[in-house]
């Protein structure tokens, strides 16, 4: 009696596919028989690779569903019968597929023809290959390439099919053996890492999705093998950044970064780049307030002969304030030292000040000169001159440094000057803010004797004049800053919430577009201009030299009427300059608002920076006794 042979097929469930773009799916075949066949349908593909049978479909280019079977025989077994059903293309779609697709391997010389069949709905289809090796011919649905007989150095290349509507394409990569003789060492490729998204992160601080970011990796040719390379986190790289640019970045937390496949990158033979995806997920426990964290993401080669010219991409994360009303505090530069805002931080790690106004430089004539300048009396022009000391901290604390500009009792003023005049005296602002890193600028439309003047300078004083200095202000630091600028505003004389608009080139242009935040005189709120709502404007001006307070009510009624700021004036708690310290009064009014405004306190500080004479300041902090 003859014995049975035994069959096996895993999986033998029925397999559904696609109109288009399916992925293989591999059977086993275990049998006790010498041999095993297999018959299909005529549009499912099939490939043999020893007891592995490879098994996709070709587009379906009908919108109808069609049925098919793919049955498995060895010796007098039973046959194992699989179904197949492909789906039908859903109406408006372009399918696209080419028959076999796998990578075609040639020989150095004598190669036979590979024909390729190509199923697809669109209207045509076209290829492109690499001509200066191979042939390729359009016969109907077919493609027949072969490679022209080599001589030289090994090919790479791929085939590229194109729906002629749509955007489906399929590649098939190429590659031709060496022709001349000697031993061939493996190809040298060199590749790149990039990021075409945008590098700064800046999560909203109760943030819980996470941003997703995709990296490049691009060779310089196509490669004749796959090309690997590892993404990982390098530490020691943002060191080296901090001690070249004199930043202090902070290396992100390794777990709230992931890199998907592992880290893995592979760029497929004959193909010159792949992505893969970043993850960076927020952590308020793990991402401080005023901290810029930098995840320094690195290239680092898995295949031979694989050199990576650019290897770093850096992302920068940070979180948002939580604060919905801010602070802006005006010091008294010829009393106080600018420093002292830095002492002042809320519990949750959060700077109390957000900016602070240097009060002040001062616009003036030059009579020899013939044009309106910036003057700096020596306690201004010590700031600026010793920026990284004084000011720098303050900006890497999170803390905006403006310059107010004032009057200083001659004919120029904010508000008296030509279109020339405002254009020319913007840019030189402009280049202060960009040559003393300084965040914008304040107007302050006070001490002006306004003598008009027949120069190309002077114009009668007007608030259309003024609004015309702002707009060129701010536009000439837009243009010259490569970081956010304000211009700021301090209601009085000319400088009103009713600046109007200025119209160039027939473009009308509202003051809310070029004037950023605004405050008003001791004790008064200010209205926004044009273009602006009160999420730009203080609710309360408070001169702490006067003894002026603000309770916990009022200040929470002052961000809960819509108001974005509350402007401080004159604080000063080191005492060492021409007035005394106001310290114990305004360390009071600070809690009030940030409890009223923020449910939280303000820690006690611990230091002050004494001003040590004229042009003097101490960059040193001094403890509280």
């Amino acid at each position: 009696m003859e014995t049975q042979n035994t069959l096996k097929v895993t999986p033998s469930s029925a397999i559904s596919f696609a109109a288009d773009g399916n992925q293989d799916v591999v059977l086993t075949v275990e049998t006790d028989a010498g041999a095993w066949a297999f018959e299909k349908s005529a549009w499912i593909t099939a490939t043999r690779d020893g007891n592995k049978l490879k098994v996709n479909a070709e587009a379906n280019v009908a919108e109808a569903a069609r049925p098919g079977r793919i049955t498995i025989t060895a010796g007098n077994a039973e046959p194992v019968k699989i179904n197949v059903l492909q789906e039908g293309v859903p109406a408006g779609e372009t399918v696209l597929t080419v028959t076999p697709a796998d990578a075609i391997e040639f020989e150095a010389k004598d190669n036979t023809a590979v024909e390729l069949t190509v199923s697809t709905n669109a209207p045509d289809w076209t290829f492109t290959y690499p001509e200066s090796w191979m042939t390729a011919e359009k016969r109907d649905n077919k493609l027949i390439v072969n490679a022209k007989d080599n001589t030289g150095d090994a090919n790479v290349g791929q085939i590229v099919v194109k729906a002629s509507e749509g955007e489906k394409s399929v590649k098939i990569a190429v590659t031709q053996k060496a022709g001349n003789e000697g031993p061939v060492s493996p190809e040298k490729v060199s590749g790149s890492l990039s990021c075409a998204d945008d590098l700064n992160i800046s999560f909203v601080h109760d943030a819980v999705d996470p941003v997703k970011k995709t990296l490049t990796f691009t060779l310089d040719k196509a490669a004749a093998a796959d090309v690997r390379v590892k993404i990982a986190l390098d530490g020691q790289h943002v060191d080296e950044v901090n001690f070249d640019n004199g930043t202090e970045y902070v290396v992100f937390p390794e777990g709230l970064c992931t890199v998907a496949n592992d880290g893995i990158l592979t760029v497929p033979a004959g193909e010159t780049s792949a992505t893969v995806e970043v993850t960076i997920t927020p952590s308020a426990e793990q991402i401080a307030y005023v901290t810029t964290y930098m995840v320094p993401l690195q290239a680092v080669a898995e295949t031979e002969n694989l050199t990576v010219a650019n290897a770093y991409v850096d992302l920068f994360v940070s979180r948002q304030s939580s604060k919905t009303i801010r602070n802006i505090c005006y010091f008294e530069v010829n009393d106080c030292n600018p420093l002292n805002a830095i002492e002042y931080i809320l519990e949750d790690g959060q700077p109390f000040f957000d900016a602070v106004v240097l009060f002040a430089g001062n616009i003036n004539w030059d009579p020899d000169k013939q044009k309106v300048y910036m003057s700096a009396n020596p306690n201004v022009q010590a700031l600026l001159d010793n920026s990284e000391e004084l000011l720098q901290p303050l900006r890497k604390k999170g803390i905006k440094v403006l310059l107010d500009i004032l009057g200083n009792h001659d004919q120029a003023g904010l508000a008296g000057l030509t279109d020339y005049g405002c254009e020319q005296f913007g840019r030189e602002l402009a280049q202060i803010c960009l040559d003393y890193k300084l965040d914008g600028v304040g107007f302050d439309d006070e001490y002006s004797t306004y003598g008009y003047s027949t120069t190309l300078w002077f114009a009668p004083p007007s608030a259309a004049h003024a609004a015309r200095l702002c707009y060129e202000t701010k536009k000439a630091m837009t243009e010259l800053c490569p970081w956010e600028t304000w211009v700021h505003l301090y209601y009085l004389g000319y400088i009103y919430s009713t600046l109007p608009s200025v119209t160039i080139d027939g473009v009308e242009h509202l003051p809310g577009e070029f004037i950023d935040n605004v405050c008003a005189d001791y004790g008064g709120a200010a209205a926004p201009v044009n273009g602006m709502e009160r999420d730009r404007c203080a609710g309360n001006s408070i001169q702490l030299n006067y003894g002026s307070t603000m309770s916990e009510s009022e200040a929470k009624q002052i961000m809960d009427n819509g108001y974005g700021w509350i402007m401080w004036f004159a604080f000063d708690p080191s005492g060492t300059g021409t007035v005394n310290s106001n310290r114990a009064h305004s360390y009071q009014q600070f809690r009030n608002m940030a409890k009223g405004c923020y449910g939280q306190d303000v820690l006690e500080p611990k230091n002050v920076y004494n001003k040590l004479g004229e042009g003097r300041y101490d960059p040193n902090p001094h403890p509280i006794n």
